[in-house]
């Protein structure tokens, strides 16, 4: 087998993750404004959504099917009241420096936009190429933490970085199990929203 066939069942998941993480990158690296981070991400998120549709997957493979497990709630709404105990814990070890957005006008996007496109783009569609690939749950959840931080690059904050890889971690184990996005889709809204509030975003 040549190198070329080795490498080849991986490129749609390279070609992937650079398309998710040019425009923080490109804003990292002053090559596009700081402005600009919502429309990329709703360009992306919408980019990658539109070619699973076009390459035959169904809303219930991405994880959008019908949230009726009363077990996900649950658990999701235990890993969010744990993980906004430690946030509040951080607020009391560390300072935190962020400024809080404008809520009128940002909440609405990051409730009802930023937080599905995200668990979307850096939960149910890694999954999907990763299970295609025949790895391990663990390469699912490392891989899927990895991007969901990187994408928060353009930030410029080394501790966001952290924090959103190690929640990453839980909520790509969360989705792991359950395979229901909902869920997790409300938990990071509910923690994001806390996160700029505390100034932890």
């Amino acid at each position: 087998m040549t190198f070329s066939r080795q490498w080849r069942p991986f490129v749609p998941l390279l070609a992937f993750t650079v398309l998710l993480l040019t425009p923080g990158l490109a804003i990292h690296f002053g090559l596009m404004p700081f402005e600009y981070r919502t429309y990329a991400l709703i360009g992306v998120s919408a980019s990658c959504i539109a070619l699973c549709m076009v390459s035959g997957l169904s809303l219930a493979e991405l994880g959008l099917g019908r949230p009726s497990i009363r077990e996900h709630w649950l658990g999701c709404a235990l890993l969010t009241l744990g993980l906004a105990a430690i946030m509040l814990l951080q607020t009391r070890l560390f300072t935190f420096e962020a400024e809080p957005p404008v809520w009128l006008s940002f909440a609405p996007f990051y409730v009802l936009v930023s937080s599905p496109c995200q668990e979307v783009v850096c939960r149910s569609i890694p999954k999907l190429m990763i299970d295609r690939l025949q790895a391990s749950g663990w390469v699912y959840v490392l891989y899927s933490s990895a991007v969901f931080s990187l994408i928060h690059i353009a930030y410029g904050d080394t501790a966001l970085l952290l924090n959103t890889f190690a929640v990453g971690v839980v909520w790509g184990i969360a989705y792991l199990r359950m395979r229901n996005i909902w869920p997790v889709i409300l938990s990071h809204a509910a923690i994001g929203t806390l996160a700029f509030s505390l100034g932890l975003a």
